[in-house]
C-alpha cells in the first residue's frame, strides 16, 4: 500500500512540494523515506498525487509531483453529527471511525448532562486525528470538525433531515413530563431501521452519557426533529454514533 501524506499547503497544478512539520517527521523520521521513493500526497481537495523525494532535510522534504488524479470518496448524502463528546481516548477513536464512515462535519455540543467540556486544545488534536484518519482510510478530503455549539442553538439548524437519538426509555424521565409531550415525541418517533436517505443532508444529534435531558428532549420535538429509536439497548455516545452513521452511510 503506498504511504499516505497531508499537504497543509493547497497542491493544484504545481510540479513540487515542500512537505514540512509533522509530515515530514514522518515520512523521514518514522518511515525512513529516501530520494528516489514514491509517495501519494493529498490536500483535502478530493484530488491526490502521486510523488518522488527530490530531497530529504532536516524537518522538511521536498517531492516531485509526478501525476495527479481526482478520486472522491465522499458518500452521497452530508451527515453532519452533533455529539457530546466523552472523555479521554474516545473522543479520538470516535473521530477516526466517523471519518471512516464518511461523515461530513462533527460539532462537538454542550448539553445539561455533558461530562466533558470542549476546549479549543482538545478541538486541535481532533483535527489531527482527522488527517491520520484520511491517510490511513483513502479519504482525500478531510471531515470538519466544527466549533463547539450548545444543543439550543445546534437544535435551530433548518434545510436538513434532523434526527436525535434517544433511547426510548428515557422519553418518560424527568419532572416535566406532561401527557402533551409524550404525545409529541410518540409523534416524532422513527425506529433507524426505517430510515432510507441517499442523497442530500441530514443531521443527527447525540447525546451524552445520562441522555439528553426531558427539557431538551421536549425541545427537540417541539422543533420537528425525528426522535430515532436505536433499539431495546442503551448504547454508549461513540456507539450510537456509529451506528448510525452506519445505517445511513455504508454502500453509497
Amino acid at each position: 500500500m503506498t504511504q499516505r501524506y497531508f499537504s497543509d499547503t493547497p497542491i493544484g497544478q504545481a510540479t513540487s512540494v515542500l512537505l514540512q512539520g509533522s509530515e515530514a517527521q514522518h515520512l523521514t523520521r518514522v518511515m525512513r523515506g529516501k530520494c528516489g521513493d514514491r509517495v501519494e500526497l493529498f490536500d483535502g481537495s478530493g484530488w491526490q498525487w502521486s510523488a518522488e523525494i527530490e530531497q530529504v532535510g532536516r524537518n522538511e522534504a521536498a517531492l516531485k509531483i509526478l501525476s495527479s488524479e481526482e478520486v472522491d470518496l465522499e458518500p452521497a448524502l452530508a451527515l453532519t453529527v452533533g455529539i457530546a463528546l466523552p472523555k479521554g481516548d474516545r473522543q479520538k477513536w470516535i473521530v477516526e471511525k466517523l471519518v471512516e464512515l464518511g461523515v461530513t462535519t462533527i460539532i462537538p455540543l454542550t448539553t445539561t448532562r455533558g461530562v466533558a467540556q470542549p476546549v479549543e486544545k482538545a478541538l486541535v488534536r481532533l483535527r489531527h486525528h482527522v488527517i491520520s484518519a484520511c491517510k490511513q482510510c483513502g479519504r482525500n478530503r478531510l471531515l470538519e470538525i466544527g466549533d463547539v455549539a450548545s444543543l439550543e442553538v445546534f437544535l435551530q439548524r433548518t434545510g436538513e433531515r434532523r434526527f436525535i437519538a434517544h433511547p426510548r426509555s428515557a422519553q418518560i424521565d424527568g419532572d416535566n413530563i406532561t401527557g402533551e409531550t409524550i404525545g409529541e415525541q410518540e409523534a416524532c418517533n422513527i425506529s433507524i431501521r426505517d430510515i432510507q436517505l441517499e442523497s442530500g443532508d441530514a443531521v443527527v444529534a447525540i447525546g451524552p452519557e445520562g441522555g439528553f435531558s426531558a427539557e431538551e428532549v421536549t425541545v427537540a420535538t417541539r422543533l420537528q426533529w425525528k426522535m430515532v429509536d436505536m433499539g431495546p439497548r442503551i448504547l454508549r455516545i461513540e456507539t450510537a454514533a456509529l451506528a448510525f452513521a452506519a445505517r445511513l452511510l455504508i454502500g453509497i
